[in-house]
């Protein structure tokens, strides 16, 4: 069994604590059978997901119905996809990104470009996913200054993750650069992004500094 906490966040519900991100996916796919009673809501973090219920439920028993789950790969949801997303390297910390790794702009980009990266989880803002599988070399801290405005559809990265805004938001993250592909649509309640897809970046060209 993976190392678990678990920690009360209010008179209906729990939040669960694991370094183990596939057990975690274990439980909410149990969370979308029938067999969960009382449960009305589920919120998926990067090491979290907390459950909320509809009448009170004891830590004793949540325990024991966790100790029982597992993720099986096999019952993953079918609808993930592979979403191709055009972009440009124009951002404002590319060149500084560069100079923090001791290499140029157009590695970066080569960096940024290659690898198929995985939606871990939505949050922070609505629509604004955490992309895992970013090149190690590329793993930075975010920036001492946040600025107070990204752009709507600024491509950044931060620690372990890379990411798009999709909406106009205060940001700390490292700014490479941008695309139009519409992420988030209020008006529409549009998420085009969901936790298990592949996010695949692609540039008109090699240069795009």
């Amino acid at each position: 069994m993976p190392h678990f906490t678990i920690s009360s966040y209010g008179p209906l519900a729990w939040l669960i604590t694991s370094k183990d991100h596939e057990w975690l996916r274990g439980i909410s796919q149990s969370c979308e059978t029938p067999a969960w009673e009382y449960l009305q809501e589920w919120v998926m973090g990067y090491e979290t997901i907390l459950l909320i219920f509809k009448k009170a439920v004891l830590e004793e028993s949540l325990r024991e119905r966790l100790n029982g789950i597992s993720f099986d790969p096999i019952h993953e949801p079918k609808e993930t996809t592979l979403h191709q997303i055009k972009v440009r390297y124009d951002g404002p910390d590319l060149a500084d990104v560069a100079r923090q790794i001791d290499t140029t702009p157009e590695e970066v980009i080569r960096l940024h470009l290659t690898p198929t990266y995985t939606v871990r989880f939505l949050g922070f803002a609505p629509g604004f996913a955490y992309l895992d599988g970013l090149d190690p070399r590329l793993i930075l801290p975010r920036r001492a200054v946040p600025r107070l405005k990204m752009a709507p559809g600024a491509l950044a990265i931060g620690g372990l993750h890379t990411a798009v805004y999709p909406a106009s938001s205060p940001g700390g993250w490292n700014w490479l650069g941008h695309t139009d592909h519409l992420l988030f649509d209020p008006d529409q309640e549009i998420f085009t992004l969901r936790p298990g897809d592949s996010v695949r970046f692609h540039t008109d060209s090699c240069q795009q500094t």
